[in-house]
């Protein structure tokens, strides 16, 4: 007969052991863990790093046409004051012109030329404004350093103190630009006044 075991004398098996799949599955919740830490640094990283890349773009477009318009602004004003040498040169010329026709005026036999050089000093005016240049002619006006050049400060009972009396050579601007100042004499008012 066979020697078998009854069955209480069979061996009970071991215990389940559990303790080694729990330590499995923490090891790998952990490394899932730290895998997911890893990509979200990541994540922050790549984030910031496009932030920056994003930033510097916008940085670029906005010099970019920042530069655009201070190109357009260089350009219109360069085209506005292209003819500044050839006027400051001119205007010693029309000032020539000018005194000519004052002293065509004064003598008799003058006088039917100057009435022709009158009508050519109009149009050169009028040429001149069409171009963006102004004279400055300040009889009566009050004197201004920026526009007007003085020569002189007189005592007149009409014209008041800081006011221009009379002007020895008109001055022009070119759009906004002073090409020359007015020569100028400056009122110190009436007579007497300043001593009260």
């Amino acid at each position: 007969m066979s020697a078998s075991k009854p069955e209480s004398e069979v061996e009970p098996s071991a215990p389940e052991d559990t303790a080694p799949e729990e330590a499995v599955a923490s090891f790998e919740a952990e490394g899932e863990q730290d895998e997911q830490s890893k990509l979200l640094e990541q994540l922050e990283t790549l984030t910031a790093e496009a932030n920056g890349y994003r930033d510097r773009a916008l940085r670029a477009v906005a010099e970019l046409e920042n530069y655009r318009k201070r190109a357009i602004r260089e350009k219109d004003e360069s085209r506005k004051y292209a003819n500044q040498d050839l006027m400051e040169t001119f205007l010693p010329l029309l000032d020539n012109f000018s005194m000519g026709l004052q002293a065509a005026q004064q003598h008799e036999a003058g006088k039917a030329f100057a009435e022709g050089f009158a009508m050519v000093l109009t149009q050169v005016n009028g040429w001149l404004e069409s171009n963006g240049i102004t004279c400055l002619n300040p009889v009566g006006e009050a004197f201004d350093p920026n526009l007007h050049e003085s020569v002189a400060h007189l005592e007149h009972a009409e014209i008041p103190d800081g006011h221009v009396i009379e002007v020895n050579r008109v001055g022009y601007s070119l759009h906004d630009r002073l090409l020359r100042p007015a020569v100028v004499v400056v009122s110190k008012g009436p007579a007497g006044t300043s001593e009260a």
